[in-house]
Formats: C-alpha cells, sequence, structure tokens
C-alpha cells in the first residue's frame, strides 16, 4: 500500500466538494438559468453539449434525464465525433454548450466555433474565466471548483431542468429541482461515513487485474466514467462497461469464477434488468462489488443516483489505486507528456 498523505492526492475531490455544490447550486445555477432564459428567447430547440471524458459522461446523464422526462431534443457528443461528423442540423435554433474543465480541449473550442458560424447559441462551462475555451462562447460559466463530475452533472442537469421547467413543467422535475437543495447535505453525509468501506472495498478491487462496470439507467454514463476514465486514467487498472440490459446479450458467457465485477444499482425503474446480472453473476464469482443507491439515497430521487453514487465510487478508486502502490495523479502518456 502506497504511503502518502491523501490531503496531497489532486484526484481525490471529497475534501472541498459539499462546499463546491453549495457555491455552484447559489451563485452558477442562477448563471445557467439567464442563459436558459436567451435559449428560449431565441427558440432554441436542439441542444448540443460537446465535450470529452469525464465531462461528456455529465452531459450524456443530462441528455438522459432530458429523454425520460420530456421530448427535449438534447444530445451529448463527444469533441472529434461533433467536429468530423457534424450534425446536419445546426443553426440558429441550436445551442452548442461546450464542457471543459481547463478549457483547452481543441475539439470542444473547434466544436463551439463551428455552432458560432452556423449561428447556434454557444455557452461553455469551465474552471477558469480566461480559459481558451470561453472566447469560442457567447457565453460562458467559469465555476472555479475542482469536484468536475459533481458541478459538470450540476450545470448539465441545470440546463436541461430549467428548459423543461419553462417549456413543458411536470411534478417530477419539480421534484428533482427540490431535491437538489437537499444535495450539499447528502454528499456531506457520504464523504463522512463513506471512507471506510471505500477503503474494504478499493483493498478487494485491488487484487484484480481488471473489472467489469455494470448499469442501467441514469447511472450508465458514471459506469463509464468510473468503469473506463478514472480505473483506466487513474488507477491502471484494465476495465470495461457494460449495459445491465444487455448483459445476457454476449457478457453472460464469460461469466465464471475468478471474473470481477462492479455494479452500480440504482433505485430508478431499470433497477430490475441490474438486479438480474447480479444474482445472475453472484451465483457464478465470488468477485463481485454492488454499489446500491438504495442505501446511500437519504430519500434523494433516483435521477440524482448519478450525484451521490460518484462518492463511494470516489473512494473505492482512491483506494484501489493506493493498494496497487500507484498515486492516482501519476501520468505516463496524458496531458502532453507525450505526442497524442
Amino acid at each position: 500500500m502506497l504511503d502518502i498523505d491523501k490531503s496531497t492526492v489532486d484526484f481525490l475531490v471529497t475534501e472541498n466538494m459539499v462546499q463546491e455544490v453549495e457555491k455552484v447550486l447559489s451563485h452558477d445555477v442562477p448563471l445557467v438559468h439567464t442563459i436558459v432564459e436567451e435559449m428560449v428567447k431565441r427558440n432554441i430547440d436542439r441542444i448540443y453539449f460537446v465535450a470529452c471524458g469525464s465531462p461528456l459522461n455529465a452531459a450524456q446523464t443530462a441528455k438522459h434525464l432530458a429523454d425520460r422526462f420530456s421530448d427535449l431534443q438534447v444530445y451529448a457528443i463527444s469533441g472529434w465525433e461533433f467536429c468530423d461528423n457534424t450534425p446536419y442540423r445546426l443553426d440558429d435554433r441550436c445551442a452548442v454548450i461546450g464542457v471543459s474543465d481547463y478549457g483547452k480541449t481543441e475539439e470542444v473550442i473547434k466544436a463551439l466555433e463551428l455552432g458560432r458560424a452556423c449561428g447556434a447559441l454557444t455557452a461553455a462551462f469551465t474552471k477558469r474565466a480566461d480559459s481558451p475555451i470561453t472566447s469560442a462562447a457567447e457565453f460562458s460559466i467559469d465555476y472555479q471548483a475542482d469536484c468536475i463530475w459533481e458541478i459538470h452533472l450540476l450545470l448539465c442537469y441545470s440546463v436541461v431542468l430549467e428548459m423543461i421547467t419553462r417549456l413543458a413543467p411536470n411534478a417530477e422535475i419539480g421534484k428533482i429541482k427540490n431535491d437538489l437543495k437537499l444535495l450539499p447535505n447528502a454528499l456531506g453525509h457520504l464523504v463522512r461515513t463513506w471512507e471506510e468501506k471505500g477503503r474494504q472495498l478499493g483493498e478487494l478491487a485491488s487484487q484484480w487485474p481488471m473489472i467489469y462496470t455494470v448499469a442501467a439507467g441514469p447511472l450508465r454514463p458514471l459506469g463509464y466514467k468510473e468503469g473506463i476514465v478514472t480505473l483506466m486514467e487513474f488507477t491502471w487498472t484494465h476495465g470495461c462497461v457494460l449495459e445491465s440490459g444487455e448483459f445476457r446479450h454476449g457478457p453472460l458467457e464469460i461469466v465464471e469464477p475468478g471474473i470481477p465485477f462492479l455494479f452500480l444499482l440504482g433505485n430508478d425503474e431499470s433497477r430490475h434488468t441490474t438486479e438480474r446480472a447480479i444474482n445472475f453473476v453472484k451465483q457464478r464469482t465470488d468477485n463481485v462489488i454492488v454499489i446500491d443507491y438504495a442505501e446511500i439515497s437519504q430519500g434523494l430521487h433516483p435521477w440524482l443516483a448519478p450525484f451521490l453514487m460518484f462518492v463511494p465510487m470516489e473512494w473505492l478508486c482512491y483506494y484501489l489505486s493506493i493498494y496497487k502502490d500507484h498515486n492516482p495523479d501519476e501520468r505516463r502518456y496524458y496531458g502532453g507528456l507525450v505526442e497524442y
């Protein structure tokens, strides 16, 4: 196990998470509402979130929210995919919202420039006001925070929630918006109470050479963020992500003793599909971890699971890396260390 002061590890964002979420809720979400007000004035009826990595997964979650509770046309597209296969419809009734923490992602900047050239409303969500991405967008929000999963998810959710509220309000969206106010306290409780369990699960998972991560519904993008982005980039662990509803179409046949699985179990309508996969796997291998939203939700809406489930995964992945004697901040290639 790596001997390290966790307060020095940039990967671990639990320390200031609650304060950052409170700040974004009070200061930045109203700025999102101002942008949405302009979108409504311009009769925007199609939104393209453009991002890469974890920000893309946050945007995908907001896209799923829109699909589930509205007829709003929302897309979440990887940067180069948007640039190389630009959507046929890109005009003055579209919005292109680029999400990039450092605001230097070449393809996201280019996507905003493409959108602006076609008359689309453009906005950027980034950490700093002087990020390069802000010059490519008509509107920008610099959130000044490090817990990017929570922040990006909150900003993208706020776009969708406010658009639905203004155009076609419904009771379920109202419940989600009300529960967002409870998010800081709920996150704080998990940060305080989940570290030891996360350590135990991280130690267990550190013995596995690779991990299949399985999720459904609103947790699918978080499954990719944790099972691919975090495991591979930060813990140097081989990973693969599977959709619960597709588990019997291929993955079923590789289940055998010793094969490791990590399940993100939500409390929405898709719960039964993940439970079915869990039940099958547990009969054939003991290498199973289940993070269950029902156990940590504190009564919050099922579609807030991606916010809360992040905390157990943050602790788990941090300790997984530490038990592998690896500092999750260490890189071999990423961030310009080698040409890509």
